[in-house]
């Protein structure tokens, strides 16, 4: 399985925002990691509109980490930004109901979200992550 690039670009917007003491813009980010900015501030806004993340608008204003989001559970959170119930389109497939690959993967992706759920947002920043942020931030 492999997470879309909007996830991507969401968990490690999470986690810069996360590490910040202060507002940080979407240019920042984007230039930090390299990720496109109309791309980036689609991500963002979904994030805001999920209340995930906070936005102040204006000449001084900025994104940040709301501190409640800390309590999201993770698998939650992927399984949002994935926005797809299954790996596979067996809509067009030839052998669609007599197929046993549809329910193994099913079975397979709801271990993979249950086993993301024993973690929260608040453990994405350990200190490894924390300290790679405060470098990346220094550049």
């Amino acid at each position: 399985m492999q997470l879309t690039i909007f996830t991507d670009i969401a968990l490690k917007s999470i986690m810069y925002l996360k590490q910040s003491q202060d507002l940080v813009t979407i240019n920042e980010i984007a230039d930090k990691y390299l990720v496109p900015r109309n791309h980036l501030v689609k991500v963002l806004n979904f994030m805001v509109r999920k209340q995930w993340i906070g936005s102040v608008r204006g000449r001084y204003g900025g994104l940040f980490y709301i501190q409640t989001s800390d309590e999201l559970k993770l698998g939650e959170v992927i399984k949002t930004l994935e926005n797809r119930e299954e790996l596979l389109n067996c809509e067009d497939c030839m052998i669609n109901n007599s197929c046993h690959l549809r329910g193994l993967l099913s079975r397979a992706v709801d271990a993979f979200y249950v086993y993301l759920n024993q973690y929260t947002l608040a453990d994405l920043n350990n200190s490894k992550t924390a300290n790679f942020i405060n470098i990346l931030k220094a550049n």
